[in-house]
């Protein structure tokens, strides 16, 4: 039986496809095909002789059903010969010579287990926990001397930059700009968008450790002389982080109205054991300083933590600020990728500067310094930032001002689900106050994970 599948490889694909290697791994940038050819890899293996047995492992199930098996229903038509059946909620595609296709996410490593493999295939492996590979992926391959292929973009220095080092194995590079779809002009876009570090692990495909400072390119050129905003040509936010045994922090923001893109972070406020009205008098009083008042504040950027109650008032630091009359808005956000905003408004891939402070801002400046990746105890970087009170609350504060300004769409979620799925849902049970109206709302998942809002403003925002 023949089969014609509507796949024109590129050249960087075609080569792959032709390598009879029995372990292949490709480091690859985004958007590069590194999917789409892994799932021809897995239709050839498993239609081109009986009884072969493949697993597509994903990091998620979500990832394992969105990008390996809907991609596999696209082209069912063509396959339909040679499929006997298609199982949608195990995620698996048995064809008519006996051959097996399954689609798994590795956040239930269980279910991986107990099989002899003869494909495994890892999409995104970087994001794969390592003993997935080594304890069960592997071992699987062993008895029926099954095949592997691994490709992922870069994640920092883990057991997938370990096996791109190994002889065992056929390395492929692949840069994003390997797809002629990718534009030049596009690829100049994105540098504009991100961080150096950034470009070069997402676009170039490089391995690149986080070691260190956490803002390593926020040098004097991102300071500046003392300065005030004139509210015609700038908009005036302010970016908050809450605490009272610790310290609060709130930056005060400044975005050019013209560009909507080049922020001047003003003055600050970083203050230990103070009650929340003093907090919102010494704001008041820093705005009048730069001959500004409270009406020239356009938001207010928190945690969501600031919806807990305050136990001298009975309110939240939220529900404060609001009954002062300050528009707020405490989203959640993922640390890395607000991490991942905020250096690319520092200085990006192009060597742009879009966030300045000025040197009065004494403790931000020092905290940019001092912001470390963690370490365990053996030496090795960790790809999350120290929490050490220390350093760490100004940058919180940077990071919700960046992370819910700019890039809502990729940066902040906003589900309609009130609910998280799982046979422990008592155990999630916390009640919210709604990020747009204040009102408090039943919810299943943690306070800092969505949803922020109620179920009339999802509605509304659905609308």
């Amino acid at each position: 039986m023949k089969i014609a599948i509507p796949y024109n490889p590129l050249p960087h694909q075609l080569k792959l496809h032709k390598d009879p290697s029995r372990f292949k791994l490709v480091v690859g940038g985004r958007r590069v095909g590194k999917s789409k050819s892994f799932l021809q890899e897995a239709i050839r293996h498993s239609i081109s002789n009986s009884n072969r047995f493949t697993w597509w492992v994903a990091p998620t199930y979500n990832d394992a059903r969105e990008i390996g098996f809907d991609e596999f229903l696209k082209l069912r038509e063509v396959l339909e010969p040679a499929i006997h059946s298609i199982h949608h909620t195990r995620l698996k595609i048995v064809f008519k010579n006996g051959s097996v296709i399954y689609f798994k996410g590795s956040d239930k490593p269980d279910s991986l287990r107990g099989r002899g493999l003869t494909m495994a295939i890892g999409d995104e492996a970087a994001f794969i926990k390592r003993d997935v590979w080594y304890k069960i992926l592997r071992p699987a391959l062993s008895d029926r001397q099954g095949v592997a292929l691994l490709g992922s973009t870069p994640n920092g220095y883990n057991w997938f930059k370990e096996l791109n080092e190994s002889q065992e194995w056929t390395k492929y590079h692949w840069p994003t700009a390997l797809n002629p779809m990718i534009t030049p002009e596009e690829l100049i876009a994105v540098q504009m968008e991100i961080s150096r570090d950034e470009y070069r692990q997402e676009y170039l495909a490089e391995f690149i450790t986080k070691a260190g400072r956490v803002y390593d390119e926020f040098t004097d050129a991102n300071i500046i002389s003392p300065w005030s905003p004139d509210p015609k040509e700038y908009s005036v936010y302010l970016g908050m982080d809450f605490g009272f045994a610790h310290h609060t922090a709130v930056v005060f923001m400044a975005v050019e109205r013209a560009s909507d893109n080049n922020v001047i972070q003003f003055d600050e406020l970083y203050v230990k054991k103070t009650q929340m009205d003093d907090i919102i008098s010494q704001i008041r009083t820093k705005l009048g300083e730069h001959k500004l008042n409270q009406s020239y504040i356009e938001t207010g950027y928190t945690d969501p933590a600031g919806n807990a109650d305050e136990l001298s008032s009975g309110l939240s630091p939220v529900d404060m600020l609001r009954n002062s009359g300050f528009n707020i808005i405490n989203k959640g956000s993922s640390v890395n990728a607000g991490i991942a905003l905020t250096r690319s408004f520092v200085k990006n891939s192009l060597g742009v500067i879009r966030y300045r402070v000025t040197d009065n801002c004494k403790e931000t400046i020092r905290c940019f310094n001092g912001y470390q990746y963690t370490t365990n105890k053996s030496g090795t970087v960790k790809e999350e930032p120290l929490k050490d009170n220390i350093f760490d609350h100004l940058m919180d504060a940077v990071r919700y001002f960046f992370v819910n300004k700019f890039d809502h769409a990729k940066y902040i979620t906003t589900v309609p689900d009130q609910r998280l799925y799982t046979t422990e849902v008592k155990k999630y049970r916390v009640i919210k106050k709604c990020s747009n109206c204040g009102t408090p709302f039943v919810s299943y998942t943690s306070i800092k994970s969505p949803p922020f809002k109620c179920s009339d403003c999802l509605k509304k925002d659905i609308k």
